[in-house]
């Protein structure tokens, strides 16, 4: 039975072998959102519209001796990341905005190239391996784009996962583990539950390495710029601003609207969209309450994170390749599931698990069940998703759904795998 992915592929290979029409294709792509990168960011009129802007106000402020997590942006908005990425934007407060939107979009062009060069490299059959980079990337469009024009780091965090992977397929496991630190650090993301993935499989030295990086990029570096109690005084405010927003009296926390409230309907965690089906507005949440949907969600987030740990226990050595991407990607997408806070466009980070469910699905029987299931789950995810940036389906959280269809298809089909893998 042919499923419209069979087709997707087919038509991307049509591109591929037609190097021309596909680099005219990618640079009309970037165009077209770059001019719009640029009107929000530098052209168009106050206030901009890019969240760059709330990065460079914080780097600003340790310039200035101001407080980064006090200080807003002319949207008002606050900075909610550790004080690394501030530091390493100061050298860029003195250019103007429109030319940091610019180099800003370029880094983000760059990622993406990045993460589809490096994962067509993962594979065995580079073409093959292209054919399924270049088709993650066409259904994670939505969010890289939004992640782009928004001025988000969400593309370069997709890169970050990539690389990260790539390293530790290399066997270059100190460098593994150091990205990684860096990453996490640069912004909490949903590369943390891999720090479960690599106890597991028992990668003792990427996780020495790990620790020695959040040591050097949380604690040492940025004292050294800040200073030691500055920098731990900053750690504790973040730490204890990030729990006032999801606190009982969340809805008092100056990032509750910017950030925390679960019926905004961009926000795409099972939380949040659990929580707008039984309080469709702020104030029904607010006097009902969401606890066992809190609750609830924490504990399948738990079990499925465990799950996920028992399956993937075994050894690099001992699993394909294609088996060990698959059970990396499983890690942070479960994360962006079950976080407080998933907003759409870090949906983006889905293109790690498309990228070897596209490999796997280039070499099953195309009548199998293993097949057929895998199809459409990536297809009901690529949907849903895309469709999501309607306000109306994304408040009733369908990228959600179908991501959680998604998810735990690509689970099922893991525990699955015949030994050899």
């Amino acid at each position: 039975m042919m499923t419209p992915i069979y087709f997707i592929s087919k038509a991307v290979d049509f591109v591929l072998k037609h190097k021309r029409l596909f680099i005219l294709l990618v640079v009309a792509l970037f165009v077209g959102v770059g001019i719009s990168v640029l009107c929000r960011g530098g052209w168009g009129p106050p206030p901009r519209r890019t969240d760059l802007t709330v990065f460079l106000r914080a780097a600003e402020a340790i310039q200035s001796g101001e407080n980064i997590y006090n200080v807003t942006n002319d949207r008002g908005w606050y900075y909610v990341y550790l004080p690394l990425l501030a530091i390493l934007l100061t050298p860029f407060t003195r250019l103007p905005l429109l030319l940091n939107t610019s180099l800003w979009y370029a880094l983000s062009v760059a990622s993406l190239c990045g993460a589809v060069l490096l994962s067509a490299r993962l594979a065995k059959d580079r073409p093959t391996g292209m054919r399924a980079a270049v088709m993650a990337a066409l259904f994670c469009i939505p969010p890289m784009v939004e992640s782009m024009t928004r001025g988000q780091v969400g593309v370069m965090s997709v890169f970050l996962t990539i690389a990260i992977l790539y390293l530790y397929v290399q066997k270059k496991t100190v460098w593994t583990g150091i990205l990684f630190a860096f990453s996490v650090v640069l912004k909490t993301s949903p590369l943390a539950p891999l720090v479960v993935f690599f106890l597991v499989k028992r990668e003792w030295k990427v996780l020495i390495a790990a620790l020695a990086g959040v040591l050097f990029f949380a604690f040492i570096f940025p004292s050294l710029v800040l200073g030691a109690g500055l920098n731990w005084s900053y750690m504790n405010q973040l730490h204890s601003t990030l729990n006032f927003a999801i606190s009982s009296t969340r809805d008092q926390s100056p990032l509750w609207s910017q950030l925390a409230t679960p019926i905004a309907w961009d926000n795409q965690s099972l939380y949040a969209v659990f929580t707008r089906w039984a309080c469709p507005t702020e104030t029904d949440l607010l006097a009902r309450g969401n606890f066992l949907i809190k609750w609830g969600t924490r504990l399948f987030g738990t079990l499925a994170l465990l799950a996920l740990a028992f399956v993937s226990r075994r050894k690099r050595s001992d699993i394909s390749q294609k088996r060990l991407m698959l059970e990396y990607s499983l890690f942070p997408i479960l994360m962006l599931l079950v976080s407080p806070v998933s907003e759409i466009h870090h949906y983006a980070t889905f293109f790690a698990l498309f990228f070897p469910v596209f490999l796997y699905l280039d070499e099953l029987p195309r009548n199998s069940a293993s097949y057929q299931a895998l199809a459409w789950s990536s297809l009901i995810a690529g949907i849903t998703l895309a469709l999501g940036y309607s306000k109306t389906v994304g408040m009733w959280g369908l990228p959600a759904v179908g991501a959680l269809i998604f998810w735990c298809v690509s689970f099922i089909f893991l525990t699955r795998l015949k030994n050899r893998e």
